[in-house]
Formats: C-alpha cells, sequence, structure tokens
C-alpha cells in the first residue's frame, strides 16, 4: 500500500475512533439512554451506506483495471513487431551508408533486403497479420 494510501486509512480509522468516542461520551452524560442509542443506530445506517458505496466504487475500479489491462496487452503484442521494424531498419541505413562510401552497388542491394523485411514487420505492428 502506498503512503498516500496508508494516511487515507489512518485518516479514516482516527475519523471512526473519534466518533465512536463522542457516541461513548453522549451515552454516559445523557441521563436519557434512547437519543444516544438513536444516534449509535444513525451512526451504523452511515457506516453501512459508506461500505456500500466503497464496494460499488471497488467493482467500478475493478472493471477499470481488466479494460486497462487488454489495451496494455494489445500494445504489447504491437511493440514487439516495431521492435522488430526498428531493428531491421536500423540495419539498413548502416549497410546503405556503408554502400555509399564504399560506393558498392552490391552492399546497398543487400540493404534493401533489409529494409524490406522492416518494412514488412512495421506494417505487421499495426495490422498484425503474422
Amino acid at each position: 500500500m502506498s503512503l498516500a494510501g496508508n494516511d487515507r486509512w489512518m485518516g479514516w480509522t482516527l475519523t471512526m475512533q473519534a466518533e465512536k468516542l463522542e457516541m461513548d461520551m453522549l451515552a454516559l452524560t445523557n441521563k436519557n439512554q434512547g437519543s444516544a442509542l438513536i444516534a449509535y443506530k444513525e451512526k451504523i445506517a452511515d457506516y453501512e451506506m459508506k461500505v456500500k458505496k466503497y464496494e460499488k466504487e471497488k467493482e467500478d475500479i475493478k472493471q477499470e483495471a481488466k479494460k486497462l489491462e487488454q489495451i496494455r496487452d494489445s500494445a504489447q503484442v504491437n511493440s514487439k513487431k516495431f521492435g522488430m521494424a526498428v531493428i531491421f531498419l536500423q540495419i539498413t541505413i548502416l549497410l546503405s551508408s556503408i554502400a555509399g562510401l564504399l560506393k558498392k552497388k552490391p552492399v546497398w542491394y543487400f540493404s534493401l533486403m533489409f529494409g524490406a523485411l522492416g518494412l514488412v514487420y512495421f506494417a505487421d505492428g499495426f495490422l498484425l497479420f503474422m
């Protein structure tokens, strides 16, 4: 749990303790025990409403997390294809540079093969056909 989560949890716990002490004090100082009983019942009802609200929010958050996990998984599949495309295109650039410096057409033709392979992987990153 994060530090902010701990602070929130601690604040909530301290609030509940303070309310409990107030209720106990009301019960001890009040001659009329009925008003203390009513206050306890109201506080219990309030807590039950909060628990229901948090349970609903927890389910909503869980659904949203599942959607985000699916998006993440899809992006990971695409990223592998794009990574391969980058590797092959960088090899193409390297070989083309060497071919230009050495003025050797066979090396340049060889680099075109890597370039085509890089473009295939690039297209596969979008279309996922391989």
